[in-house]
C-alpha cells in the first residue's frame, strides 16, 4: 500500500510540474515580427508569470500575471511595462494591466477566436483598466 502511495504522490508531482505556456498571443493581421518581439520579450522577462497579448488593428493589449512574490509590486511592473512598450510600438496604442480579471477576460477572448466582438470586447476591457476600485 505504501508503495502506491509513493507512486501515486510522484505521478501528482509530475503532472503538476509540466510546462504551460507562458505567453498567448491573438492578433487579427500578419504581424509576426511584432508577435515575436513581444513573446520574447515576455519571456525572458523575471517578473512575468504568464501573459495574454492581444494585437488588433492599432491596438495592443497586455495582461500580465505577476509571479506570486512580486505582487506586492504589482503597480510598478505594470507601469514599467507600460513605459517600455509604448517605447517599443511607438505605431500602437498600448494597454497593460497586470490585474486578474484582465487577464481572466483576455484569456475567455483568445478561447473564443472569433473577430467579430472582440473589438468592443477590448474597448470595454480598456474602460475597466482605467477604472480604479
Amino acid at each position: 500500500m505504501r508503495k502506491w502511495f509513493v507512486v501515486a504522490c510522484f505521478a501528482l508531482l509530475l503532472v503538476g510540474c509540466g510546462e504551460r505556456e507562458k505567453v498567448f498571443v491573438y492578433q487579427s493581421g500578419n504581424e509576426e515580427q511584432n508577435k515575436q518581439e513581444i513573446q520574447h520579450l515576455l519571456k525572458e522577462a523575471d517578473v512575468v508569470d504568464e501573459a495574454n497579448v492581444i494585437f488588433l488593428n492599432d491596438e495592443l493589449f497586455v495582461a500580465i500575471q505577476v509571479k506570486p512574490w512580486k505582487k506586492w509590486n504589482r503597480m510598478k511592473v505594470e507601469e514599467s511595462w507600460q513605459k517600455k512598450l509604448e517605447q517599443k510600438f511607438t505605431n500602437l496604442n498600448v494597454t497593460v494591466s497586470t490585474d486578474f480579471k484582465m487577464f481572466w477576460e483576455t484569456t475567455k477572448i483568445i478561447d473564443e477566436q472569433g473577430q467579430q466582438d472582440v473589438q468592443e470586447k477590448i474597448h470595454d476591457l480598456k474602460k475597466l483598466a482605467k477604472e480604479e476600485t
